[in-house]
């Protein structure tokens, strides 16, 4: 066959896996009551082709609120590393530079600073968003699963 019948582009690149990020609560519902968790969350949680991801934001938002004693966990450090890193299928997302850019765009629907960063990480790195708050579901450009 010549060259002009050889699509070189077929099949070269792959689409990309979907990528789940979870919010604060679906993660610690999914490690300590998965009873609370949707069947497309708790889907989500049991499929091992499915990519999860958790952010930093939800180290920290479960940081702060242990040391407020909201959440009783003693060892923040010792629980994320035993009780949420296994179930990750991706490195720790962190904050970057463009989650901020993203952060400062988006409208000022929901006023928790944990969810909006949140928001504005699953639209930078085009993920899912699993999450139950409703108020994250009316922003634009977000792919929620609940």
């Amino acid at each position: 066959m010549g060259a002009e019948g050889v699509d070189l582009y077929e099949d070269s690149v792959e689409a990309a896996p979907d990528v789940y990020l979870l919010d604060t609560s679906t993660l610690l519902w999914s490690i300590m009551c998965p009873g609370r968790l949707s069947e497309a969350a708790l889907a989500i949680w049991q499929d091992p082709k499915k990519l999860i991801a958790v952010s930093v934001v939800s180290y920290w938002e479960v940081a702060i609120k242990a040391n407020k004693r909201i959440f009783q966990i003693d060892d923040v450090v010792t629980w994320w590393a035993r009780r949420v890193l296994p179930f990750s299928d991706l490195e720790t997302l962190p904050i970057r530079e463009e989650h901020v850019s993203e952060l400062i765009r988006l409208p000022e629907i929901h006023k928790d600073p944990f969810d909006r960063m949140l928001i504005a990480q699953a639209r930078v790195e085009d993920m899912w968003l699993v999450t139950c708050d409703a108020l994250i579901r009316s922003y634009p450009a977000v792919r929620v699963v609940w």
